[in-house]
């Protein structure tokens, strides 16, 4: 084969595997807006059921619970500053009828502490977590932890919370 033939066929190689890599950063993203939709829907309907409000733990930019909190200042509605977990809420036992965790638990240092915190606030704990057939699940800086089947495995490599 020529030396010019070699060299488009790594180009044409190199192009799938970046059209590859493209493709599925995208179903990753879809996976991550699906799953979180599906947990509000549950969470929405179980707190109404039992009339307590929606908590939406770690919420970034997201406003969909009616209070939204985060360890970093944010413009959203109904906002709560908190302290980083393990850090107990600023909100009684029982308060929220459920509350929502979406991409959260990966980055703490002691995954069991965050959950009975929620369990503490909430009567039912919603969790959205990166999914383990994802590259970036896996390679994320500041991922501590990956989640197979609700089981928590740390990742090998010392994380630090941003």
């Amino acid at each position: 084969m020529s030396p010019y033939r070699m060299k488009l066929a790594r180009l044409v190689i190199l192009g799938l595997a970046s059209l590859a890599a493209s493709f599925w950063v995208h179903i990753e993203n879809l996976m991550k807006v699906a799953q979180r939709r599906h947990a509000l829907k549950q969470a929405r309907e179980h707190a109404t059921s039992v009339g307590k409000p929606v908590l939406n733990y770690g919420c970034e930019v997201t406003d969909f619970g009616d209070v939204n909190v985060d360890i970093v200042e944010q413009p959203v509605s109904n906002f709560t500053l908190i302290e980083p977990s393990p850090i107990p809420m600023p909100f009684p036992s029982g308060a929220f009828g459920a509350v929502v965790c979406c991409h959260v638990i990966e980055h703490v240092p002691d995954p069991g502490a965050l959950r009975a915190e929620l369990e503490r606030v909430a009567d039912r704990v919603f969790m959205v977590t990166p999914s383990p057939i994802f590259l970036w699940t896996w390679l994320w800086p500041e991922h501590r932890w990956v989640f197979i089947r609700g089981r928590a495995y740390r990742l090998g490599r010392s994380a630090s919370l941003i």
